[in-house]
Formats: structure tokens, sequence, C-alpha cells
């Protein structure tokens, strides 16, 4: 029963990112010293690494995370992203990546941009099952999975290549809604979310729903309610709720993305606090990133993950753990960095004169 499971920490549901310690409050509990192309780095036990598809986004999501990062860098999308257009150049830097990055062994997400429409995605995938990258993850908004690619659907590119983790970014149950709310000229409707499930389920692919909490749509217990029995529904049995991302201080306060962002969105705290006198919830932990926070939840046979990230946060780790690379992005430009600035933090794939 939900009444006899342990409480979240009230001190670190507060502090959220603020209490981020790699040796106390950390997944990993420790860094990692090797060598990268000849030179030591200190590196975060559970790195993640992060293809970033150079494939446009199809959808114009007025909160999108992809636009916020240089955003509250004070610089647009358009003049930070640039794409290394060579294939034989990107997949040759990709691959003496991988190789560079074993001793450390980091998890590895494909994200964008949109990735499910990008024609590099099955090569990109065969390179990660190649080198048996460790808990593969793909973030989408899901318009490409039944699209054809080489001779094969995207979703069973997925269950072929050994992809943990599918998730799918779905602001409304709704189809009609998600497509006004993401900006998408067409949503996926129910049978084929449903099929697409079944499908990566069998292949050993589990899907996740991504839902952004927004002011007068999914902002609430009760929605939040209505979007787990939909998820139930589609045969999903992992939800994330995430706040709009602060974009921390010294943003341009006048950039699109940044004023929708900070006056659609949803405080957590209310929610959180309604969640955990809720018995029909049975909290399972708490997560302590270096610029995120999580809460994961059991209801009925679903886990849920409440999330909450400031890009502010970033440029406090990188002043208060200076030499310690918390995350590592391969651009669309075939550089390795330690931040989601092409121009910021480059790692390689070799040593730049």
């Amino acid at each position: 029963m939900a009444a006899l499971n342990p409480a979240p920490d009230s001190g670190l549901r507060r502090l959220k990112f603020r209490a981020f310690d790699i040796r106390r409050t950390s997944t990993a509990g420790r860094t990692i010293r090797f060598p990268l192309w000849g030179r030591p780095v200190t590196a975060y036990g559970n790195a993640n690494l992060s293809i970033y598809s150079g494939r446009a986004c199809n959808a114009k999501c007025p909160f999108c995370v992809e636009e916020l990062r240089p955003a509250s860098r004070g610089m647009s999308l358009a003049c930070q992203k640039a794409v290394e257009e060579d294939d034989r150049i990107y997949f040759a830097a990709l691959e003496e990546i991988l190789r560079a990055l074993k001793p450390l062994g980091p998890s590895v997400s494909v994200t964008g941009g949109e990735p499910s429409i990008d024609p590099r995605l099955p090569r990109i995938l065969r390179t990660l099952w190649a080198h048996r990258m460790r808990k593969r993850t793909i973030t989408t908004n899901g318009s490409g999975l039944l699209d054809a690619r080489e001779g094969r659907r995207v979703t069973d590119w997925l269950t072929s290549t050994g992809v943990r983790h599918l998730n799918i970014s779905r602001a409304h149950p709704d189809p009609a809604v998600n497509s006004r709310l993401m900006g998408l000229d067409r949503s996926l409707g129910p049978d084929d979310l449903r099929w697409i499930v079944h499908r990566a389920s069998a292949g050993g692919t589990r899907v996740r729903l991504s839902c952004v909490l927004l002011k007068g749509e999914t902002d609430c217990l009760d929605r939040i309610e209505q979007y787990l029995a939909f998820a139930e529904s589609m045969g999903v049995d992992n939800v994330v709720f995430r706040r709009l991302m602060h974009p921390g201080p010294g943003a341009a306060a006048r950039d699109p993305v940044l004023c929708f962002s900070e006056s659609n969105a949803v405080d957590l705290d209310p929610l959180l606090e309604r969640i955990t006198q809720d018995p029909r919830f049975a909290f399972i932990k708490q997560v302590i990133g270096y610029y995120y926070y999580v809460e994961v939840w059991k209801y009925r046979r679903i886990d849920v993950v409440f999330e909450e990230a400031d890009l502010g946060q970033v440029e406090v780790t990188k002043r208060t753990m200076p030499g310690v690379i918390q995350e590592l992005v391969f651009h669309p430009n075939a550089r390795l960095t330690s931040t989601w600035q092409p121009w910021d933090g480059i790692l390689g794939p070799r040593p730049l004169s």
C-alpha cells in the first residue's frame, strides 16, 4: 500500500538541483578520470552522451527546449546550429568519439531537432549498436516513427538496434489539441500510437510519454490523472511530466520562447504536495541532477516521473565543480563538447590547435 512507502525527503524537494553533490546525492556518487585524445579529463560517473540530430524539428512548440537553450545564453538557434553535411566526416567523427569514450561508458540519448525524420538515424543507431553503447534512448515528437528509412519503419530500426527507451513528447492526449500546442501539422492518432507502443514493446524498447505542464492544459492533478488514463489505454507504463524549463537569470526577457515558458509554467511544488497526500500514488525515489530534479512515483501500473530543470544551475555547477564534465553532446557539426553550445567546452574529436 502507498501508505507504507517512505515519503520524499522534504529538504531535497525544497533544494532540488541545488542539493546536487557528486559524492552525497548524485546517482553515480563518483567521477571517472580517463585519457581523452592524449589528455586526462574528469567526468561525472553517470554522464550522458547526447547525439544531437541536425534535422530541423518539424514542430513549432512555443516552449521549445532546443530554442530555449541558446536563448538563455543570448543567442538564437539559427546562429549556433551548424551541420556537417558530409556523411564521411560526420560518421568518422562519431566513431572516433565512441571509441574515445569507452573508459567512461556513458549512457546515450539521440535527440534533436527531430531524429525520427533524420535520414542519418538508421546509421546512427547501427553505429551505437556496433559500439554496444549502454542505455540507448531516443527522444522524438513521434511524427516520423511510422516512416520507412532504408527499407524499414523507424520504429523497427529502434528495436533492431537495441534502443532501450523511446521517449515520445506529447502535450495532450487529443491529437488535434496536441497539434495545436506543439505546432505540428499532424499528431499521431490513438490507433497509430497504440501500434507503435505495441511494436516497440514487443521488440524490447520501452515507450515513455513526455508531457509538459501548461497553464490551462495539463496543470492540475485531475488532468494529470486524465493523461495517465490515456497513457494506460495506449499500453504505456511510463510517463514524465515536466515543468517548463527555467531559463536562468540574465536571459533575454523579450525572447518569445523565454516569455512563453515563464508565463505558462505550472509550479511543481503544489502538485507534488497533493500527490504526496494521495494514497493512489506510491513514492519510489528522488533523483538529483546537476541542473534538474526528479521525483518518481507509482500510479496503478504506471511509473510517473515529475521533473524540473534550471539552465541557470548549469553555470553554477560549472563554477563550483570546475574541470568536471557533467554531460557530453555530439553536435551536428561533428564536434564533441561538454555543453549544448557547440562553441563552449569543445573536447574533440581530436585536439584542436
